[in-house]
């Protein structure tokens, strides 16, 4: 399977803490890496610098192929990232945030059809997609954002939280629509704290702790308690 992501060896360091300390991991086209660390382990900066928001001190990030440090236009042409609450206008509908976002990030013009397609796939409910943001939930929120990374045809998705704050019904549907995301050869990395949704959805959990890539644990093999004790076992260590 080819690969949305590849770190190698990336470290970085603000003062004198070294903050991502030589990690190394791999997203492939269709898969869903889920990265679980408590607060201070790294994640957000590792996901910063996976978006290219910030460049790492040594290692290298390649998006798709193309390395963030010598082609960093097309690796973030290739890059969704979503944040914890994903910011859409509350004036305009689901279709239309998606219309206007795509055109300012990307130029792309989509027919209404081809914008209904993509909200459809991504698991917002038909009626809403022409009802105003401002009456969205956060998952439905989520769900443009999918959306997004869809009609992009990006290689990969970043996710800050994805299932912060969303109610465990809301939580399981927006699982089902990164899924079906992942399906279409979406490689998907995400930051949470949520174990039992890593587990659900992820093809892969890594644990992250002190800067470092601690474990890599296969969720198939493992329930969602033997990956919470593997997780506070490194995090307290």
């Amino acid at each position: 399977m080819d690969e949305a992501l590849c770190l190698k060896d990336v470290s970085k360091q603000y003062d004198d803490r070294i903050t991502v300390h030589a990690i190394s991991l791999v997203v492939p086209r269709g898969g869903i890496v889920a990265l679980l660390g408590p607060n201070g382990a790294g994640k957000s900066t590792t996901m910063k610098m996976c978006a290219g928001f910030i460049a790492p001190d040594s290692g290298t990030i390649t998006v798709a192929g193309h390395s963030i440090d010598e082609d960093g236009n097309a690796a973030r042409r290739a890059t969704t990232f979503l944040p914890e609450n994903v910011a859409l206008y509350d004036e305009l509908s689901g279709r239309e945030n998606l219309a206007h976002l795509l055109e300012i990030g990307s130029g792309l013009r989509l027919l209404t059809d081809e914008l209904d397609a993509a909200l459809g796939s991504a698991g917002l409910p038909e009626e809403a997609f022409s009802r105003r943001a401002s009456t969205y939930s956060k998952g439905m929120r989520q769900k443009v954002g999918l959306a997004l990374a869809l009609s992009r045809q990006s290689s990969l998705l970043l996710l800050d939280e994805p299932t912060s704050g969303l109610d465990p019904h809301s939580a399981a549907e927006f699982n089902a629509a990164l899924r079906k995301t992942a399906e279409a050869g979406v490689g998907v990395l995400m930051a949470t704290h949520d174990i039992w949704r890593a587990r659900e959805v992820a093809s892969e959990v890594l644990v992250m702790a002190n800067g470092r890539i601690a474990l890599s644990l296969d969720p198939a093999s493992l329930s969602a308690e033997e990956i919470e004790r593997q997780f506070f076992l490194e995090a307290t260590a």
